[in-house]
């Protein structure tokens, strides 16, 4: 009987396992997780922390005892500390017993995931600074952000999680504010679209933008204060994502090919560069269709994906994945953000000659209650016009699912006229007579 070893029990690992489960009855699956749970919306875990969604279960798709009941051995509290590649074979510390153990493999799927970047500054003693990647960082920081007597958060990082964070503060009624690095929030889009959401949450929200942390000052065993470059803010509490690292240092004496943040690079079948070792989600790369490169962008749709690949290979059904846009959506209290393909930042970076279009227009027909802005941004190819990126702002749910249509686009190779000629749908409750997604590409000559 062939067995499958499957390092990580979250997206991409149990994704890998559920489908290869169905596609292969007899295969031995036996999955190793560190941590406690498995099999969850670690996406959801801003709005849990807030109370939005009311328990820690309802983020669970599938519990240990429902995977063990599909014949799918799951150990929660093992951590796998080593591969030997030669031998085919892990080595697993029972975290509990601190047992070690051996376990051998025909294929191995790698599928450890991400962990927040510390920087120097964050003492470890400290008790009221957090950062958020897992269920349990949720369970403690629903607990701890309960207690009223925490009323001023500083955030330090205001990318995707940081600001979703700001507003999960905003829905505890806490006073926040955030520190960003750079000279925007959101740094993976665009200055002047990430502003239009900086600017219209001045009221609410502390942005302190272009400042570095430099100190993190204690008092009996607690963060008083953040210290940067520019200023000094007292806290209650602090909570850290500036970013995250691929899960895997403990395979770095393997050899296998890597990005130099360590995330393993894979072909199309989601194959490392050693024969039977297979690797998905967070610690992985994928292929950026514009690019044509590996890139690492986290993404629980991607993990998903990659899982399903890996599970119809280790099948015996040939499978590959094509590749990403980095697709995403952001929800900061009333606003919405998302985007696809690269930005005008990332197309200089890159030498690409391309132009640019920035429209406002109405989500709605205008004389239809409700009508709200939206801001488009599309970056295209001077020559050909073909559409390389889109980015939405607005505060209307229907900017995700016209970045959707973009993102369609850019897969498909079309330009901005093909897209003004799309046959969408159309009446004055959803629409404008030319649809929001064409009058941005029409304006894009």
């Amino acid at each position: 009987m062939e067995h499958v070893v499957i390092i990580g029990g979250i997206a991409g690992g149990m994704s890998a396992a559920s489908k290869l489960r169905r596609l292969d009855k007899t295969v031995k699956i036996s999955v190793f997780e560190k941590d406690e749970y498995v099999s969850y919306g670690a996406c959801g875990l801003p709005y849990y922390i807030s109370g939005v969604t009311e328990s820690h279960e309802d983020l669970l798709a599938r519990t240990v005892k429902e995977f063990e009941e599909r014949d799918i051995e799951v150990h929660i509290h093992h951590e796998v500390t080593k591969v030997d590649a030669l031998n085919k074979r892990v080595k697993v510390k029972n975290l509990q017993s601190g047992e070690e153990t051996y376990v051998n493999y025909d294929k191995l799927l790698i599928s450890t995931g991400a962990k927040p970047i510390l920087p120097p500054f964050i003492p470890k003693e400290a008790s009221n600074v957090h950062t958020l990647k897992t269920l349990n960082d949720g369970i403690q920081m629903r607990k701890f952000y309960k207690d009223e007597r925490i009323k001023k958060v500083g955030i330090i990082g205001g990318g995707y999680i940081g600001m979703e964070l700001v507003e999960t503060m905003v829905e505890l009624g806490k006073e926040v504010f955030v520190i960003e690095l750079q000279n925007h929030i959101l740094p993976n889009y665009d200055e002047d679209m990430a502003k239009i959401i900086s600017e219209s949450l001045q009221d609410r929200v502390g942005i302190r933008t272009g400042e570095e942390v430099k100190e993190l000052k204690m008092s009996e065993g607690k963060v008083t204060s953040i210290v940067t470059d520019k200023d000094s803010y007292e806290v209650d509490a602090v909570i850290v994502n500036i970013g995250i690292k691929p899960n895997t240092d403990f395979i770095k004496e393997l050899g296998l090919d890597m990005l130099e943040n360590g995330a393993l690079i894979v072909n199309s079948h989601q194959e490392t560069s050693i024969q039977s070792i297979y690797a998905a989600g967070d610690c992985a790369t994928s292929n950026h269709l514009l690019l044509n490169k590996p890139v690492n962008i986290a993404l629980g749709t991607t993990a998903n994906k990659h899982g399903r690949v890996v599970a119809d290979n280790l099948a015996g059904i040939p499978s590959t994945f094509d590749g990403i846009l980095g697709t995403n959506v952001v929800k900061i209290l009333e606003w919405t953000a998302a985007m696809t393909g690269i930005t005008e930042k990332q197309a200089e970076q890159e030498n690409l000659d391309v132009e640019k279009v920035v429209i406002e227009t109405n989500n709605h027909a205008s004389y239809y209650p409700g009508a709200e802005n939206i801001h488009i941004k599309l970056v295209y190819e001077k020559e050909s016009l073909k559409l390389l990126g889109a980015q939405l702002i607005g505060k209307d749910e229907s900017i995700a699912k016209r970045l959707d249509v973009y993102a369609t686009a850019i897969t498909c190779g079309l330009t901005t006229r093909q897209i003004a000629m799309l046959d969408l749908c159309y009446a004055p409750p959803y629409a404008t007579v030319w649809d929001a997604v064409q009058i941005a590409a029409n304006a894009a000559k």
